[in-house]
Formats: C-alpha cells, structure tokens, sequence
C-alpha cells in the first residue's frame, strides 16, 4: 500500500510539470490557433539564461529564476509580434512551420553559446525531506517535490481566478472563442496574441527551471516535457484549461506505474499511444466539448 501511494505522489509530482506545460501550449492555442513547436525549446533557452545569471554572473538563485521567467514572457512577445504576426495572413500552417524552424534555431544558438555538455543546476529550495509515516511504512517527499506541487497549484489557481474575474483575462476568453467578435467589441486581440504568447511561453521557462536539477541543462532537456505537455493536453481536451490540470496530473500517475511495473522506457510511448487513441475515440479529450458548427 505504501508504495502504492509513493507512485501516486511522484506521479502528482511529474503530473504537475505536465500540466504547467500543457497550460501554456493551451493558453497559445486556443487565443492564436496555433500548436507551439518551439515550446519546449523556448522553455530550454530561459533555463540557460538561468544558468548564465547564476553560475556564471554568480547571482543568488532566485534572481536567477525571475530572470528566466521575465526572458520566457519576453521571448513569447517578440516571437508572436516580431515573427508570427507578419505572417498571419497567409495561413495557420505557416505560422506551424515557423514554430519547427524556431525550435532549430534554439536548439542550434544553445549549441553555439553553450555546447553540448550538461549544465548542472541546484534544487530550488534544499533540505531534510518530509515523511509522511503509516503503519506499513513511509512515503518520501523532498523539497523540492514539495515545492513543485505548491508551485503549480498557486499557478493554476492563480490562472483561473485572473481569466474568471479580470478584465483582461476576459478578454482573453472572449479572443479565444471569436477573435472577429472580440475585435467588434474592441478589445485589442493583437495585444491579446501577444500577453498569451508571454505568458505561455513564461509557463515554459518555469518548468524548465524546475526540471533542470533532475534533467540538468543541455539543449534537448524539454523534448519528453513537450510530448507529455502535449499527451495532458490531448487527454484533458485541448480547448478546457482545466482538463490540461486533470490530463497532465493522470498522465503523470499513469506514466508512474508504467515506469514502476512495467518499464521505464516504455514511458514515453505510453503518451504518444495515449495520443492516438483518444485521437481516434475522443478526440475532444476527457473534459473538451464538441464543436458543433451551423451549415
């Protein structure tokens, strides 16, 4: 029973991650349209920059962190206003095809400036871990576990409220489900492209940062993140940020179990199977709605 419920919290743990990601990739999506290639590696590049004001400029670890998160949100603004926007006209499919050649162009400057070798990067918070005792034993939490659950659920209930009860965030539900009719209202859907961008992209800069000290940082460290990111997304329902919180924190119970009784590198095609199933049976995912259109 104890190492049942160990699987489950480290399962929450890696779920949690999943979800930050996902979040983003939906935020981008449902107000531009457009599934983010580059996520993860946007994400990766924020971690190195990271890792520059720390080990390098050696400035304490928390300025460090806003740092990355301040570059994340920056860097969705420029790529969405100085990169997507001018091509918006022509197709979604060619702002998809940017995506693919902003992930190159990432992965190669990270190359270039950092080289391939891994870049170590301490816990956010460090210490004794906590023990949760029972009668069969004990379940281990570290710190930094800890810190990722409180984390993303401050993030999401944080999200929730601002997209509920703000003015802003209203009109980022409103540009999401018509941009011709939030236009018509006067809301500013290119400011609103463009704060989802920074956003999304900031989400991504936050879990890379909470992920370097287990994956340490090197150019490919968000490729699985993505995927998983893009799994929860999928099996929550794509258009319902809170199915990606409910997809990203199954994913992360389910792909726990996998590794545990099963195999450890069976992970990773368990998601891409998750993704062609529910493809094929619910492609609205677990929490999304049909669309229904008027002919």
């Amino acid at each position: 029973m104890v190492t049942f419920l160990q699987q489950v919290v480290l399962g929450l743990r890696e779920g949690s991650l999943f979800s930050l990601v996902a979040l983003g990739l939906v935020l981008i999506y449902k107000t531009s349209g457009v599934v983010n290639f580059a996520y993860g590696n946007m994400g990766m590049f924020a971690a190195y920059i990271a890792y520059t004001v720390f080990a390098i400029a050696e400035l304490p670890l928390w300025l460090a962190v806003l740092t990355a998160i301040a570059f994340g949100f920056l860097l969705g603004i420029v790529t969405e206003r100085g990169l997507l926007r001018p091509i918006r006209h022509l197709s979604h499919s060619a702002m998809l095809i940017l995506t693919l050649g902003l992930l190159m162009i990432l992965e190669g400057l990270a190359l270039e400036i950092w080289k391939q070798d891994y870049k170590p990067f301490p816990s956010l918070v460090r210490g004794r871990p906590f023990f949760i005792k029972f009668s069969q034993g004990r379940i281990i939490l570290t710190r930094q576990d800890v810190l990722i659950f409180v984390i993303a659920a401050a993030i999401m209930l944080a999200l929730f409220l601002y997209f509920k009860f703000t003015r802003a965030g209203l009109s980022i539900r409103a540009t999401a489900q018509n941009e011709n009719a939030a236009r018509l209202m006067g809301i500013k859907v290119g400011t609103v492209f463009a704060f989802s961008w920074g956003l999304g992209t900031a989400l991504s800069a936050l879990a890379a940062v909470m992920a370097a000290p287990r994956t340490q940082i090197n150019p490919n460290m968000m490729i699985d993140l993505q995927i998983q990111g893009l799994t929860a997304a999928v099996l929550g329902g794509f258009e319902s940020l809170p199915g990606t919180v409910v997809g990203g924190l199954l994913l992360g119970v389910i792909e726990q179990f996998v590794a545990r009784y099963l195999s450890e590198e069976l992970k990773m095609a368990f998601a891409l199977m998750i993704i062609l199933v529910l493809l094929l049976i619910k492609p609205e995912g677990l929490l999304g709605r049909k669309s229904v259109e008027r002919v």
